[in-house]
C-alpha cells in the first residue's frame, strides 16, 4: 500500500515539474520574426488585455516589429495617403475607444497578424498591412465608447475611413 502511494506521488511530482518546464520553454518564445511587416516574435494571447484598452484582439506582441514605412493615424482619416509596393503600413488607433476594423475587399493590401493588437509602449491599438500592388483600398474602423459593466455609457458610433493608394 506504502508503495502504490509513492509511486502515485513520484508520477504526480514529475508531471507537475514536466508541466511546469513546459511553461518555461513556451514563455521564451522567438526572436527570429514572422515574416515581411508581422510584428516580431511569437504573439501571445492574454484573455480580457486588448478588451480592456478597446482593441479587438488579445494578441500580446512583446517585441517591437520593425518600423513601418507608412504609420498612419485618426487624423488622417477621410484623406488619400500615398504608399508604394512592398511597403509596411500601420494603422495606430489610440486607448480608450472600442475599435472594431470594417472589412473591406483586399486586393491591393494584405492584413498581417495579429490584427489590432494592443501595443502599450505607445498606447494604441495596431493594425499592418503590406502592399502587394498598384491600385486603392479603403479600410474603415468604428470608433464606440469603451464602457464599464453596469455604468451609463454614451451610445454613439463614429466611422473613420482611411484611403491608401499604392503606387
Amino acid at each position: 500500500m506504502r508503495t502504490i502511494y509513492s509511486i502515485r506521488r513520484r508520477f504526480f511530482l514529475i508531471s507537475l515539474l514536466s508541466l511546469a518546464f513546459t511553461f518555461v520553454l513556451t514563455a521564451c518564445g522567438s526572436n527570429t520574426g514572422t515574416g515581411a511587416g508581422n510584428p516580431s516574435g511569437s504573439p501571445t494571447t492574454v484573455q480580457g488585455y486588448g478588451s480592456a484598452y478597446g482593441c479587438p484582439s488579445d494578441a500580446v506582441v512583446t517585441t517591437a516589429p520593425s518600423t513601418p514605412n507608412v504609420m498612419v493615424h485618426p487624423s488622417q482619416a477621410n484623406t488619400t495617403i500615398i504608399a508604394h509596393t512592398g511597403d509596411v503600413i500601420e494603422i495606430q488607433l489610440p486607448f480608450g475607444h472600442q475599435w472594431r476594423d470594417r472589412p473591406t475587399s483586399q486586393n491591393v493590401l494584405e492584413l498581417q497578424t495579429p490584427a489590432g493588437y494592443a501595443w502599450k509602449a505607445n498606447n494604441v491599438c495596431v493594425w499592418r498591412f503590406v502592399a502587394k500592388g498598384p491600385g486603392t483600398a479603403t479600410l474603415g474602423f468604428e470608433n464606440r465608447a469603451l464602457c464599464k459593466q453596469g455604468q451609463l455609457c454614451p451610445q454613439y458610433v463614429m466611422y473613420l475611413p482611411f484611403t491608401i493608394e499604392v503606387k
